[in-house]
């Protein structure tokens, strides 16, 4: 595994990219089934899975990020709020912070190698929009760079994500305690953690690690606790608020921890810019192609996109509406996974690290039936350099994954009488 993230680093070529993380992911399904069936103590499974999840880190780190280049922002972002900025009052590319670019994010080498904005050269994508990354997020960035001396860079926030997969895996086994550990490979054996985590330095790593945190205070009956979680994962990525929908039917306190997280990230910064704190999230929105209902693959299939966009947000309401009614207060994590599964089996997302958080829950469950959809968003991210037309891709991507969560449903039914008994009279 670690050799075909050493290949992966070093490969420019998208194509052999994806190549590569398929058989990352073949390798990975692997080490979960021979894990599965052999027989080792507790002890010695632990120092296997934190082990392989090391080594998998250190190759990630080999390079620097090797098919996104999101982290550029961040290392923006971190340098106008030490600057004495607020980070959603001008774009990058807007005049009022020249004087903060650098080699590293504003290149001056011609031709440009990265982004040409009029007649600047980036390598922050998206350049002339404000950030759309939320305040948790944003401290995060301001403390990796100070944890980075001050200075432009990747291997900071690498080195930064690298520990946090590493203290997830490790709440990952604590959260297991009691139950079989094998499951915990589907997070710390994850090509797609390794790559989009660690690699690719994406900020998601610390929205997973405050789910696993807000899952296991929840589980612990403290639900004002896990509401502080939430409300930090939402204030790093927005959509892990689904997860109060495990506060079941009195979820009063665990939303009263959320909106306290959210009140005092967004306040200073609404104080300081008003509405511009919203930042580029309307225009992502609509650039993703939320707001005309083409991304709504699944749904779109059967409707049309035009009543997608009206329905798929309804199918979404309703199926949270359900779990939030029939949420177990001892098996929160259950909950948990079948809202970030049914989200993103619905919104489709197009982006190979959005999943990021769902592999932490299917490796919590154990809930193997959600894998296909772990994978989806990186197939389709990777859509172009694969033999095969695009939108064919995409589709087979995410209905393949639908239908196999659909197929393992209806396989378990039987086991269960009372519903067997419900569906055949």
């Amino acid at each position: 595994m670690a050799l075909v993230l050493l290949f992966v680093r070093s490969s420019d070529d998208p194509s052999r990219q994806v190549w590569a993380q398929l058989a990352g992911f073949a390798v990975s399904l692997a080490m979960l089934a021979a894990l599965r069936k052999v027989t080792l103590s507790r002890k010695v499974l632990t120092g296997v899975l934190l082990g392989g999840c090391a080594v998998l880190q250190i190759a990630a780190l080999a390079s620097g990020p090797s098919s996104s280049d999101d982290d550029y922002r961040y290392v923006w972002d971190a340098h106008v709020q030490l600057s004495g900025t607020d980070p959603y009052r001008y774009a990058p590319a807007d005049p009022e912070v020249a004087h903060l670019r650098t080699d590293f994010t504003f290149p001056t080498e011609r031709p440009c190698p990265a982004h040409q904005v009029g007649e600047i050269c980036t390598e922050i994508n998206r350049s002339s929009v404000h950030t759309i990354y939320p305040p948790v997020a944003q401290a995060a960035f301001v403390g990796m760079r100070l944890l980075g001396s001050g200075h432009d860079g990747h291997l900071p926030l690498q080195i930064a994500a690298a520990v946090g997969v590493l203290g997830s895996t490790l709440l990952l086994l604590r959260l297991r305690r009691g139950r079989t550990l094998w499951p915990v490979a589907v997070w710390a054996l994850s090509p797609i953690v390794a790559v989009e985590a660690t690699n690719n330095a994406h900020i998601d790593w610390l929205s997973v690690l405050m789910c696993l945190a807000a899952v296991g205070a929840a589980r612990s009956r403290r639900p004002y606790a896990a509401g502080l979680a939430i409300g930090a994962a939402a204030a790093t990525k927005l959509f892990p608020g689904l997860l109060l929908v495990m506060a079941g039917r009195r979820p009063w306190r665990m939303v009263l921890g959320a909106v306290t997280v959210l009140a005092l990230g967004y306040l200073p910064h609404v104080l300081a810019v008003g509405p511009e704190v919203l930042g580029y999230l309307p225009g992502y929105l609509r650039e993703e192609e939320y707001a005309d209902g083409g991304r709504y693959l699944v749904v779109g299939l059967f409707v049309g996109s035009d009543i997608a966009t009206i329905l798929t947000p309804v199918l979404l309401a309703a199926g949270l509406v359900l779990l939030w009614w029939r949420a177990d207060p001892d098996r929160p994590d259950l909950t948990a996974v079948a809202a970030v599964g049914l989200y993103l089996a619905l919104t489709t997302p197009n982006y190979s690290w959005y999943p990021l958080l769902l592999v932490a829950l299917v490796a919590l469950t154990g809930r193997l039936r959600w894998l296909w959809l772990c994978v989806a968003p990186t197939l389709t991210y990777f859509a172009a350099a694969l033999p095969w037309d695009w939108t064919v891709t995409r589709l087979v991507s995410y209905v393949g994954a639908v239908c196999f969560v659909l197929g393992c449903l209806l396989v378990r039914l039987p086991r269960c009488k009372q519903t067997w008994r419900a569906i055949s009279s």
